[in-house]
């Protein structure tokens, strides 16, 4: 107080000045309630003229009601219990409603204050409105990330249970069913050395169905999922893949092996985009290139054929597309003079 003597000014005079500066919004209420005081602060948030607010009993002018309307009755309000008990009350989120009708979010402290015809309130708020909008944002795209991560990690876990199922079929079919019947072949062939010619005929016919079955059954179990895929990697399920085609195949793919699931993937945009590419791009060659660049695995197929690839028209690319974003990679089919289609997979 000695410092503000020394200035000649008087304590009310500089509490007066401090309270017009201030940014918060300050009023002073009297023991029945009644607005004996706002600063320029306050009256502008509220949206009142000084003579418009002072006088008023506080609760029914600002603070009448709920945020939704509902009446909010004046025994219940926090803001004013500093004048019975005492003590100081800080509320966050709280609704004020201005002078047109028009409302707030508010955070305020209440505390109270000796008056000369008893115990009032002084309160100290502000606008947090902007403030509870972001953080209801921030808690709304908090929550739409975790979704869209659990999305994300239950497309991963189906597809990586699709591939698991895949293996195991591939394996079943190949030692199961098609050793059988490769044990069968050669006990075909085996009884024919023996028989007559009209036994021979019979016996050689079945062995050539069996024969086909066989390569039927190992034609399925490499769509399901090659065993040589599981075995030694892209490079050589690429190479296996594309011997029997009858297209121009060009394969630049390094010997190294990836995780199963980037694997798979790999090798299941290079079969199906091949595919498409013998069944309607009418192309005379094509290329298929596999690198690792920053971190991912860059899969190419590109072909000189006609183009006006429909990634919605049944073509199994939708499916492909579904199945890199399941391991967070990008895919995407460029049309011009021929087809590229790219994926690129996080390794």
């Amino acid at each position: 107080m000695a410092d503000v003597e020394r200035l000649g000014t008087a304590p009310r005079d500089v509490l007066a000045a401090l309270l017009e500066a201030v940014a918060d919004a300050v009023y002073l209420v009297d023991p029945d309630g009644r607005v004996v005081f706002a600063n320029p602060a306050a009256l502008r948030a509220l949206g009142y003229e000084e003579d418009e607010l002072l006088g008023r009993v506080s609760h029914p002018t600002i603070h009448h009601s709920h945020w939704d309307g509902s009446h909010f009755p004046q025994a219940q309000c926090p803001m004013l219990r500093p004048r019975l008990t005492g003590e100081t009350v800080r509320v966050y989120g709280d609704c004020f409603w201005r002078k047109d009708g028009s409302k707030f979010r508010v955070a305020y402290s209440s505390a109270p204050l000796a008056m000369p015809e008893g115990r009032g309130a002084v309160v100290v708020f502000r606008d947090v409105t902007s403030r509870m909008e972001d953080e209801v944002a921030a808690r709304r795209e908090a929550v739409e990330r975790a979704r869209a991560a659990e999305i994300h990690a239950s497309r991963a876990r189906i597809v990586e249970a699709a591939d698991a199922e895949r293996r195991r079929l591939g394996r079943d079919l190949h030692d199961g069913a098609q050793q059988r019947l490769v044990r069968v072949l050669l006990a075909l062939r085996l009884a024919g050395r023996g028989a007559d010619d009209a036994t021979r005929a019979l016996l050689d016919a079945a062995a050539g169905d069996v024969d086909a079955a066989i390569a039927e059954l190992r034609e399925l179990g490499a769509g399901i999922h090659p065993q040589i895929l599981t075995n030694r990697g892209i490079a050589a399920a690429v190479e296996s893949l594309t011997g029997p085609l009858p297209l121009l195949v060009e394969a630049s793919i390094p010997e190294a092996r990836y995780p199963a699931g980037v694997e798979a993937a790999a090798y299941f945009v290079i079969a199906e985009a091949l595919t498409n590419v013998l069944k309607h791009a009418h192309a005379t060659a094509a290329s298929v290139t596999v690198r690792e660049a920053d971190g991912r695995l860059i899969v190419e197929v590109a072909d000189d054929g006609r183009g006006g690839v429909d990634i919605d028209g049944g073509s199994g690319l939708r499916g492909l597309e579904d199945r890199v974003a399941a391991l967070d990679g990008t895919f995407e089919v460029r049309d011009g003079r021929g087809t590229t289609v790219r994926a690129e997979l996080p390794l």
